[in-house]
């Protein structure tokens, strides 16, 4: 399911009510997709235990174990494998690098400071950094200061966070993939156009089912209508 976050930069971008529709159709068929396969999983799962109970016989033999082996102490260093230690320590410095990277550029064009990578955030940051590598983390803070939606002028006045910004790969790919130069000369639509665009949209995905993000949309639409009533600019 697309957040209403995602929505709002989808219209803030000037996306056709198509190509929002499309993405919601996406989101959907990824989660149908999942869904799908965590019953295959799940089916396989019960087929294993249910061979496992079959092929087992009525009665054992029952095994004896010699003394000495069973008996024995246990050898500290052999038997007991030592804890796995943590690669936090080896991230430390790309995270202290890639928030004073957010603080210099996405921080000081309006978006939210960050003090540190929280342990899930650096979680985040791991799953991020293995599907794009190190140069794309600092590309998308780039692209992010760049983009004025996300820097806090929009309708809502919402302010992207690092946290958000690691924690949701479709938002990560789609600011990668953002060219601050070519986004710089589109005109920006005017409120009438973005109100326009959200009430079809909101519409759209109404006839599809999809009743909770048409009312996120909606809510959108009635600010947009209170600040074209007020004069705001």
């Amino acid at each position: 399911m697309i957040s209403a976050a995602v929505l709002d930069a989808l219209l803030a971008s000037g996306a056709s009510a198509e190509m929002i529709v499309a993405a919601v159709k996406a989101a959907a068929q990824a989660e149908d997709a999942k869904r799908d396969a965590r019953r295959v999983k799940d089916a396989a799962r019960q087929r294993r235990v249910r061979d496992a109970r079959t092929a087992r016989p009525e009665s054992r033999a029952a095994r004896v174990t010699p003394r000495d082996a069973a008996d024995a102490p246990p050898n500290d260093i052999n038997s007991t494998p030592p804890s796995p230690r943590s690669s936090d320590e080896d991230l430390t410095p790309l995270a202290d690098k890639l928030v004073t990277a957010w603080n210099e550029s996405a921080a000081a064009a309006g978006a939210v400071p960050c003090r540190e990578l929280s342990v899930r955030r650096r979680t985040a940051l791991r799953a991020r950094l293995r599907e794009h590598g190190e140069e794309a983390l600092f590309e998308a803070v780039r692209n992010l200061a760049a983009s004025e939606f996300h820097c806090g002028r929009n309708p809502r006045g919402w302010r992207a966070t690092l946290g958000w910004l690691l924690a949701r790969p479709e938002a990560f790919q789609g600011l990668i993939e953002l060219t601050p130069a070519v986004e710089a000369k589109r005109p920006a639509m005017t409120r009438e156009e973005q109100l326009a665009s959200t009430e079809r949209s909101a519409a759209l995905l109404d006839r599809m089912g999809r009743g909770y993000e048409a009312a996120e949309l909606r809510r959108t639409a009635d600010k947009l209508r209170q600040q074209i009533e007020r004069g705001d600019v």
